[in-house]
């Protein structure tokens, strides 16, 4: 893979990570379980959330294989992008990645997560090869995914529910938002 490409990938996996930096600053632990409705996730769930997801995700990265060509396709890449970001479309976590709050603090959920995001960053950084010749599947993309593309997702997925933890707490400061 060509540096320039590693690098950017490097790039938006840290823009990720700074976004959910960003989304989380000044959180008050006592708020961090709370959830403007009985149905929504609170800030702790988005959080557990994403960690799990990388976690399974990179699972999937290092069980990749080979494929007899390149599949880059920078106009899906453009999609996933787009996709990823669009919280106005809904989309549903696998079962497997639901968050299930326990005893976990946001401070141990973040650290889980920065903890498995510098695996992620590790196996960029040890990858020999093109990461877009390297198949893998999705959880919820119906045909294979080079490891780019699977790199893209994951490295966007903070950035979406930073948006949604954004959400979040701008609801549970209103005083007549339901917290359960």
């Amino acid at each position: 893979m060509p540096d320039a490409d590693k690098k950017e990938i490097e790039r938006i996996l840290e823009d990720g990570m700074g976004a959910l930096d960003d989304a989380l600053g000044g959180m008050d632990e006592s708020k961090a379980a709370l959830r403007p409705h009985p149905e929504s996730w609170s800030v702790l769930d988005c959080v557990l959330h994403i960690s799990l997801t990388e976690s399974v995700l990179l699972g999937r990265l290092k069980d990749a294989k080979p494929g007899d060509s390149s599949r880059e396709d920078r106009v899906r890449e453009a999609r996933f992008q787009e996709l990823a970001l669009n919280r106005s479309r809904r989309i549903e976590a696998p079962e497997r990645v639901v968050p299930r709050t326990g005893s976990q603090t946001l401070s141990e959920a973040y650290g889980a997560f920065k903890a498995v995001r510098s695996e992620t960053m590790r196996f960029v950084e040890q990858f020999d090869g093109d990461l877009r010749w390297w198949l893998t599947s999705h959880p919820l993309i119906t045909r294979p995914v080079n490891c780019y593309e699977m790199l893209l997702l994951m490295a966007l997925h903070p950035k979406r529910h930073a948006q949604q933890i954004a959400e979040i707490r701008e609801q549970l400061s209103d005083p007549r938002s339901q917290i359960e």
